[in-house]
């Protein structure tokens, strides 16, 4: 095997443990999560959360927003992930989250605000549309992981 041929395997080699885009669900990954959630929503539900959603509006397009708008918010970046310990059996806020600015504490607190009747419109608003996005990205690679130590 020449120099050159060990260097192209050696650089897919090392381009293969790079995380990338496509592991990531993008627009059609949050759509098909929002999709199956409606599928499963019964009716008194569905109702409260077309109540909800601006006109015309679906949880698949509530569900893209979050990432639409990361670059103007970048305060709510935090919120779209967290880390944990390699080893660790459970999450423990107070070492995972301390500052509760990570997407469990943000999926708890955007639930609480749906379930309140004294939550305001644009507040049930941007929280559906968050709820929708993160629990996707529960379930997306490299939104839920080790620290890297």
């Amino acid at each position: 095997m020449s120099k050159y041929q060990h260097m192209h395997i050696v650089t897919f080699a090392v381009l293969l443990t790079v995380p990338s885009s496509a592991f990531a669900w993008g627009i059609k990954g949050h759509q098909i999560v929002a999709l199956i959630a409606e599928a499963h929503l019964d009716a008194s539900t569905r109702d409260k959360i077309k109540a909800i959603l601006p006109k015309n509006g679906t949880l698949a397009k509530a569900s893209l927003w979050p990432d639409e708008v990361r670059k103007a918010l970048p305060q709510m970046n935090p919120l779209h992930y967290v880390d944990v310990p390699r080893g660790a059996t459970a999450y423990d806020r107070e070492r995972d989250c301390p500052q509760r600015n990570c997407i469990v504490e943000a999926v708890t607190w955007y639930v609480n605000v749906l379930k309140s009747n004294d939550s305001p419109l644009a507040e049930k608003q941007l929280a559906l549309d968050y709820f929708v996005h993160l629990v996707g990205d529960l379930h997306e690679p490299l939104h839920v992981g080790f620290l890297m130590m």
